[in-house]
């Protein structure tokens, strides 16, 4: 597997972009046209620290991501905040196309870990994985 050495919020938002132009095989969509949606998911039987107890419960909480749809520079601040450590893997679907809009689906772990231990390192964009 390889390890991916360093992250901070513009490698995340570039391996982010990547991810989306493998779902779209190609097709150039502008960034302004992008949302997201937040999903955290809660892996049961996993370690939790600190700080990702803290991402859980204040800036990935329901109430703060809930049913927002977020830009591609809000999911980068948001998820990003706490880099080099992000969360050890993110699984990215597009949803839907509305009002000119396309909508991508971030399932996201709540473990946020360093770079060399995040997942999905094989795709080239870690620690996203696109679901087609």
């Amino acid at each position: 597997m390889e390890k991916i050495i360093k992250m901070n919020k513009i490698i995340f938002r570039k391996n982010l972009i990547l991810t989306i132009d493998e779902i779209m095989k190609g097709k150039k969509i502008a960034h302004e046209d992008i949302r997201f949606k937040i999903i955290p998911i809660y892996e049961k039987d996993k370690s939790f620290n600190g700080l990702d107890n803290q991402m859980r419960l204040i800036a990935l909480s329901e109430k703060n991501v809930g049913n927002r749809i977020l830009s591609l520079d809000e999911v980068v601040n948001l998820i990003a905040c706490q880099s080099p450590l992000v969360p050890i893997w993110i699984n990215v679907s597009l949803n839907k196309n509305e009002e000119g809009n396309y909508v991508f689906y971030l399932e996201t772990s709540l473990r946020f870990r360093k770079p060399s231990l995040l997942r999905n390192a094989k795709t080239g964009h870690a620690p996203f994985k696109a679901i087609i």
